[in-house]
């Protein structure tokens, strides 16, 4: 992003007020994923099936209100949603910390607060995501994005190193306070959001029903392969991850710190990568960005799988220099990806498209945790990492064919590929024919 596209960001309130609440907002959001399941271990001395039932109960919500969220973000005011979603997660971590400070906690409230603010998290992340194009002009979309994706990989960072601080040095209610005060600032800087709504009509968007908002997204081929391909790398990355952890563990003998900083080293590059990408986000060619940084991100796996039979130091180093550049080239794809999925769709189906597009992206990734653990059984850790980092790289090819490469901008996307609803046929309503 150009120094003046950055200044003429921040000099919009709309984009200030947007980026700084995200950004309380993620953080909270970070240290809860780390410190719901810490607190399940430390101040419950939960066994290891209880902490991850605990885990599991901030990310199952995702299945199951994705789609329910994208309704709500087509249907209800933007301000209201977003405003909504973090005042009932600090809700939830403001009580949970009450009680513990007065009566102790059980296993079961630890459990029902976790899919309390997983709920709120998927209603938030999808309204939030719609919400950025109605800030926004389309041009603005990809230097935008770029600067607030940096925003999330700076959170994803500091996040579960701040909760680990917080429990150690001031004690688990103090820290479930400072979470839940967080939130309460993301309230503040929401509450006078004005996302102007433009080009939306709420009327009509509630008389859509879900199922057209999801044709949109199956009809619309740019949006059904840019959905498709990051389901297919979101399975694959999460089985690489898993396979990593014991391939780090029990084969390159790194200790847990040493795996935390290889797997760490991918924020850093995402963080750099998305600052790189906003800044420079007018001279690169959108489709070409999406297809390179897909490309490159699985390549970047898949080269230091080559090396998994050196020395500790050596395996170290190529790993840390891998999930480097597999962050870098992941916020290259994000970026661009983001602001295609929110360039497309018609206002009153970006609630929706969002939606569906976060359910087959992030569904699989159970799937992938469960298939890399099955194939370090079969084929040993070091194998099981070629060989997924290899389907990888195969799977990114997919793409290819997509007339997404063909978007030398995001405006180009908006103008050239969005597929429009068609004019209803004899005899049906006009609700009945819209695509």
């Amino acid at each position: 992003m150009t120094d003046t596209r950055t200044a003429e960001l921040l000099r919009a309130a709309a984009f200030r007020r947007l980026w700084t609440g995200d950004l309380v907002a993620r953080l909270g959001h970070q240290i809860a994923q780390f410190m719901l399941p810490l607190t399940a271990l430390t101040a419950l001395q939960a066994g290891a099936s209880d902490v991850g039932l605990v885990s599991a109960s901030q990310t199952v919500p995702v299945i199951a209100l994705s789609l329910v969220a994208g309704v709500a973000a087509d249907r209800v005011p933007t301000r209201t949603l977003v405003v909504a979603c973090n005042a009932l997660r600090a809700t939830g971590f403001g009580l949970l910390g009450l009680v513990y400070a007065l009566s102790g906690l059980e296993l079961w409230l630890l459990i029902a607060t976790a899919v309390l603010i997983g709920s709120a998290t998927v209603f938030y992340d999808v309204g939030y995501q719609a919400t950025v194009p109605r800030v926004l002009t389309v041009e603005q979309l990809a230097a935008g994005n770029g600067f607030l994706q940096a925003g999330v990989s700076a959170t994803q960072m500091a996040g579960p190193a701040l909760a680990g601080f917080l429990v150690q040095s001031a004690g688990l209610p103090t820290a479930l306070a400072v979470t839940a005060l967080l939130f309460v600032a993301a309230v503040v800087s929401f509450w006078t959001l004005d996302a102007q709504d433009r080009g939306r009509d709420l009327t009509k968007a509630r008389a859509l029903p879900l199922a057209e908002g999801l044709k949109f997204s199956w009809r619309c081929r740019p949006i059904r392969d840019l959905c498709v391909q990051s389901g297919l790398f979101n399975l694959h990355e999460q089985a690489f991850l898993t396979v990593f952890l014991i391939y780090g563990v029990r084969s390159a003998g790194m200790s847990g710190g040493e795996v935390g900083l290889v797997i760490g080293a991918a924020a850093v590059g995402a963080l750099t990568g998305a600052l790189v990408t906003g800044h420079r986000s007018e001279r690169l060619h959108a489709g070409r960005s999406v297809l390179v940084g897909l490309f490159a991100a699985a390549l970047a796996l898949l080269v230091p799988t080559l090396f998994a039979a050196q020395s500790r130091l050596v395996v170290v180093a190529v790993f840390l220099a891998g999930f480097f550049l597999n962050g870098f080239a992941q916020s290259l794809y994000n970026v661009f990806v983001v602001s295609l999925r929110q360039a497309i769709p018609p206002q009153e189906y970006l609630g929706a498209v969002t939606a569906s597009y976060r359910l087959v992206s992030f569904g699989p990734m159970p799937l992938g945790a469960l298939l890399g653990g099955a194939l370090a059984d079969l084929l040993g850790a070091g194998g099981a990492l070629r060989v997924v980092a290899l389907s990888m790289l195969v799977c990114s090819l997919f793409i290819l064919p997509s007339p997404v490469k063909r978007f030398r901008t995001v405006r180009d996307a908006r103008t050239g590929q969005r597929t429009e609803p068609q004019p209803p046929a004899p005899g049906r309503s006009e609700r009945e024919a819209a695509s």
